[in-house]
């Protein structure tokens, strides 16, 4: 069976009913923390657990607010607080029809839901127009002419009547052959009379209930132990009294044909070879896509251990620890795996978790609640392509994440924003569950933006030439337009090779240059009244990332511009002010601007002028950019000459 759907209700933070669709592959669910990712989790685990599940309980987990409320109208050990939907695959339909007699249509549906008193409910859903379909397809009706009057009918026994009625006239038409065809629709209708009225036999409902697809959940409270005492692990589990962690080690254990108690008798050590064999299987997987550090290996080593005394004073057997050892090739040793870092453990932890299910023919569904925290953003990515070409390959997989590292956004579709709405005015509101979509809440979907961002920005950088870094986007309209103009000129335009990049502020500049030129041909024009401060800094991270200091091109320090110069400075005053009158509605004379000895940059003139005005100082910059765009043609038709020798100057500077 495939999950398509589950709504969650009553459960915790979920107030109201909320309905979530789940993809055929990978379903990630994103959201803050405490928003309610987890819970959907949970609720799902105790639908119908692989492992270890906790049970659902009235008094801990129904809604605080509402349970004396509730408690008093009805009983709420009867109210389910998870229900899925599943479709049925070709293998279901087989299993069924060997049990039931008949083969339910392709678009039956099965509904599965656990109650807080711990029942699992299961029915079927299924339509009378596609059983109908599935009748005509296997009585060989083809007329649609009879088709459409049994159509038209909503209830068996309306069929029956009708098809009583058609293949009387058709016998008097002399058409025989197809009456007889038509008779034979009420007997096999009735067939199927049990899947519409969902009224199967205890039996019946036990192969279906066999065929509801296990849910696998796994945190970071399943991790693997570095040591196990495996005399304990085997009486804990013949008890059904299991830790936090031994169903990661007796996983680890299946995967080698074997139990805890195996490990217990004189034949360790070939017990020991198998396990051996098993943790070079599962080593490979891990380092097909751990790619921090391919130089270690997985080890086993055991210990006995004398125990003290009973109560009465009699010896104890020792007992058999169990250790994993990683072997580091690069350093040439072996540590206990509890030592190794977080990111590790998990990594492996889950690996051997999902051993016990990751080959088997039957579904499982996999639930992972915020999987590799502790890894490395790049680690992330590696298993975030575990996710996706592995597991998602075979099983379904929902997963939960505020991490931009464990997005991948090419897969917009799949994703689930979960909100959790409640506010101190307003604590009755709960849980939502929504599309990753304007709908959804700006701070949820932040993950899903940064990893946007992260992957248009790698795109570009590593698929450009060399890369000119400026402030903002005023600095790239700018250049654009004076550059498409002075070549059409026949002057010296911007190196079309140069692509240029939007920083973001002259306070990101230093941080651009210092990482991006380590590995990319990066150039940077600075501009702006923090120049003088950023200065140093930019040159400081050029000379660490090995950029060359002539790649640095500041124009306050061009010939005739103040020393805090911006990208305006490059115009006349006139040609300037003949953008910002037209961009803005505070209009500045040249008359207005303030006169110094000392050179003094246009914004900060302008500002002044403005406030004189009794208006702010601040407008936005891009204004006047975005109007040379509008009305280039009227601009350069009356442009200084010194506005283009200026511009050209800087376009020589920024050469390759």
């Amino acid at each position: 069976m495939l999950l398509h759907t589950v709504e969650i209700d009553a459960f915790r933070n979920f107030t109201n009913s909320q309905t979530m669709a789940v993809d055929s592959g990978v379903t990630c669910l994103i959201g803050k923390n405490e928003s309610g990712k987890t819970t959907i989790l949970k609720a799902l685990h105790r639908l119908n657990p692989a492992n270890d599940a906790d049970e659902f309980d009235v008094t801990t987990d129904y809604p605080r607010r509402r349970l004396s409320r509730d408690r008093r109208d009805k009983d709420l050990e009867q109210v389910a607080p998870v229900r899925a939907v599943f479709s049925l695959e070709e293998t279901d339909l087989d299993k069924l029809e060997d049990h039931l007699g008949i083969r339910p249509p392709v678009q039956t549906i099965v509904e599965a839901s656990r109650t807080y008193g711990g029942v699992l409910e299961i029915a079927f859903s299924c339509t009378l127009e596609h059983v109908l379909e599935q009748v005509f397809q296997e009585t060989g009706i083809d007329d649609a002419d009879d088709r459409e009057l049994l159509k038209g009918e909503q209830t068996i026994p309306g069929i029956a009547v009708a098809v009583k009625a058609h293949a009387k006239q058709l016998r008097e038409d002399k058409k025989t052959a197809r009456a007889k065809v038509l008779d034979k629709v009420p007997v096999e209708l009735n067939k199927y009379k049990m899947l519409l009225d969902n009224d199967l036999d205890d039996d019946q409902v036990d192969v279906l209930a066999s065929l509801v697809p296990k849910f696998f959940y796994f945190s970071t409270y399943e991790l693997l132990p570095g040591e196990s005492d495996l005399h304990a692990l085997a009486e804990r589990s013949k008890a059904g009294k299991r830790l936090k962690g031994d169903g990661t080690i007796l996983s680890l254990l299946r995967l080698a044909g074997e139990d805890p108690d195996d490990f217990l008798d004189d034949d360790y050590n070939s017990r020991k070879a198998e396990l051996q064999a098993a943790s070079m299987e599962l080593s490979d997987q891990v380092f097909e896509y751990w790619k921090q550090n391919d130089a270690l290996s997985v080890v086993f080593d055991t210990d006995l251990i004398p125990m003290p005394a009973d109560a009465s004073g009699q010896p104890q057997a020792h007992h058999r620890i169990l250790k994993i050892e990683l072997r580091d090739e690069r350093h040439g040793v072996e540590t206990n795996f509890a030592t190794r870092s977080t990111g590790f453990q998990w990594f492996f932890s889950f690996l051997a978790a999902f051993s016990a299910y990751r080959d088997r023919g039957e579904r499982v569904v996999v639930l992972l609640d915020e999987p590799g925290t502790s890894l490395h953003g790049e680690a992330q990515g590696d298993f975030l392509r575990y996710i996706y070409g592995e597991i998602g390959t075979k099983q379904q997989v929902l997963y939960t994440t505020h991490s931009q590292h464990m997005i991948d956004p090419t897969r917009y579709e799949t994703m689930r924003a979960i909100h959790d709405q409640a506010t101190r005015k307003d604590p009755t509101l709960g849980v939502v569950i929504t599309p990753v979509s304007l709908s959804a809440d700006a701070k949820t979907i932040l993950p899903v933006e940064a990893a946007l961002g992260y992957s248009v920005a790698q795109h570009l950088f590593l698929g450009a030439g060399p890369l000119l870094a400026v402030e903002g986007s005023s600095d790239f309209v700018f250049l654009m337009r004076m550059s498409d103009y002075l070549i059409s000129q026949g002057r010296t335009g911007l190196d079309p090779r140069l692509a240029i990049i939007p920083v973001g502020g002259i306070g990101n500049m230093p941080a651009f240059v210092a990482v991006m030129g380590r590995r990319l041909n990066v150039r940077a024009l600075i501009d702006g009244a923090e120049t003088i401060k950023v200065t140093a800094k930019v040159l400081s991270a050029a000379k660490a990332a090995d950029v060359d200091e002539s790649h640095i091109t500041i124009i306050g320090q061009i010939e005739g511009l103040p020393e805090t110069a911006d990208i305006e400075d490059l115009f006349s005053v006139k040609d300037y002010l003949w953008l910002y009158n037209k961009a803005t509605n505070v209009v500045v004379k040249e008359s207005d601007l303030l006169v110094s000895d000392n050179p003094t940059a246009i914004l900060m003139r302008i500002g002044v002028a403005r406030s004189k005005q009794k208006e702010p100082r601040d407008f936005d910059h891009v204004g006047p950019a975005h109007q040379l765009t509008r009305d280039r043609e009227e601009f350069f038709g009356q442009v200084d000459n010194e506005t283009l020798n200026r511009f050209e100057d800087v376009f020589k500077r920024l050469a390759i």
